[in-house]
């Protein structure tokens, strides 16, 4: 066999094995059922197959809990993700999905978040030290009666349009109650037949107290903490007070800042408190997370008018929504240790690590202007870089160590570059991680604020020789 024809067989051989490997791996996605005509989608009984399967999977890493039961009595189930056996201060981000029946897309969203971070856990990844330092709450499919009927209606070939849960009190024809109007802030009574019925009273319905009671659990908690809603139909962020666009709220730019964060690079625009194009929405679950927890609070709504109104089309999903909301929710983790100032800091990136017998050399730069949707409102000089080691920033036994010399861009002052040796002797043998974070300047009146954190880990051997790295 000559080289060349050697060369191809190899080709042909490697294609085969990815063919393989991508057949196997669709296969098992396809064997779970999902929605008629929606195949992206996972149905109700494949959604909850795969949470029980990741706390199989991953016992160390998630907890299954059941947070109380539907109006029908099905449970409804909190996905907890954590590193059990790392016990230190971690902040909470908590994803609520699925109170919109027929809102398919953000639950499939959240349910492949949670895979994603899973299955980067401890691989090489850049995301792999997300949950030794964080916890994921996840309330997946929070209204599953309602869903189970907006699968029915998928089954048989209607249009999807039930949002509620199946609580009727409506003589004249089925209604339910619609979940996200009956928290108990600002809640306001409505007629039993109205489509958005929003119940008997405030926090009449079951699938409402479950919620509200895991949520108050967790405000009690000294840790930062922050919650998005995951709805669906029109691509934008809202913030609160959707049932008193005029209220008195001391952290609205806060909050438009912190959907300008998040929401970079994807379709969701943010809206500002205020905004008088949309109409007063009241008992809504981030009104009342905001108002009565104290909690830092967003609507993340996906989808489009045009492309299935509350129930995304697929091609719609795959191609426009999963992989750019994907990334603004590992986004969303990394900020919600401090929500209210990391939303305003710069973006750190590592460019270059290097290493010889001594020291490690690492190169990077950081942006106070980029990344944020449509560019940052508030932007200065970079500050500083700084770096800690073993322990994130925000522990309270976290050693700081300052990055010298920033070069200040000729053309962007507010991108700084970087290029530091980190001498050995701040570092024990075996494997370490070191985090990574820039500030901004104080400017106009504003406060100096810390941007999201970025990690990498090395491994020092006992006896010197040189050390191996890894991203994550």
């Amino acid at each position: 066999m000559t080289k060349k024809s050697a060369f191809y067989h190899l080709l042909f051989s490697l294609g085969i094995i990815l063919l393989l490997t991508f057949s196997t791996v669709q296969a098992g996605y396809q064997s779970q059922s999902s929605i008629p005509g929606y195949v992206c989608y996972r149905d109700s009984a494949s959604i909850i197959q795969s949470l029980q399967t990741l706390a199989s999977d991953y016992p160390e890493l998630v907890q299954l809990s059941s947070i109380g039961n539907s109006w029908e009595g099905q449970p409804i189930y909190a996905l907890l993700l954590t590193n059990q056996s790392k016990i230190e201060p971690k902040p909470h981000l908590v994803l609520v999905s699925g109170l919109r029946a027929n809102a398919f897309a953000p639950v499939e969203l959240s349910l492949r978040f949670a895979e994603e971070l899973l299955a980067s856990y401890d691989n090489n990844s850049d995301n792999g030290w997300l949950l030794d330092h964080f916890e994921l709450h996840l309330i997946v499919l929070a209204n599953p009666d309602g869903r189970a009927r907006a699968e029915s209606q998928a089954q048989d070939g209607d249009d999807i349009t039930w949002q509620n849960n199946t609580h009727n009190t409506c003589l004249s024809q089925d209604i339910g109650v619609r979940l996200n109007q009956n928290f108990p802030y600002e809640w306001d009574v409505s007629n039993a037949c109205d489509p958005a019925y929003s119940g008997p009273s405030a926090e009449s319905e079951s699938e409402t107290q479950a919620i509200s009671n895991y949520l108050q659990e967790l405000a009690t908690q000294p840790e930062p903490i922050l919650l998005l809603h995951l709805d669906s139909y029109q691509n934008e962020f809202l913030s609160p007070y959707l049932s008193n666009p005029t209220a008195a709220n001391p952290h609205i730019n806060d909050l438009y800042t912190l959907a300008e964060k998040i929401g970079y690079n994807t379709l969701s625009g943010p809206v500002r408190q205020g905004d008088t194009e949309h109409q007063p929405s009241y008992g809504t679950l981030i009104d009342y997370s905001f108002g009565n927890l104290g909690i830092p609070s967003l609507v993340f709504s996906m989808g489009d008018f045009l492309a299935g109104e509350n129930s995304s089309y697929c091609w719609y999903f795959d191609e426009y929504l999963l992989e750019k909301n994907l990334s603004a929710l590992f986004r969303a983790l990394k900020v919600s240790a401090d929500p209210y100032h990391q939303s305003y800091g710069p973006e750190i990136e590592i460019l270059a690590i290097s290493q010889n017998m001594y020291r490690i050399f690492i190169e990077g730069s950081a942006n106070d202007f980029e990344a944020w949707f449509g560019g940052a409102d508030l932007y200065s000089q970079v500050k500083s870089i700084k770096f800690s080691i073993d322990l994130p920033p925000w522990h309270p036994q976290a050693t700081s160590y300052t990055i010298p010399n920033l070069t200040q861009d000729p053309e962007q002052n507010y991108i700084s570059h970087f290029s530091y040796d980190i001498d050995y002797s701040l570092f024990s043998p075996g494997e370490l991680r070191i985090f990574f974070q820039a500030w901004d300047m104080e400017a106009n009146g504003n406060q100096s604020n810390p941007g999201l954190v970025e990690a990498i880990d090395i491994f020092i051997p006992y006896r010197q020789f040189i050390p191996m790295i890894s991203r994550k």
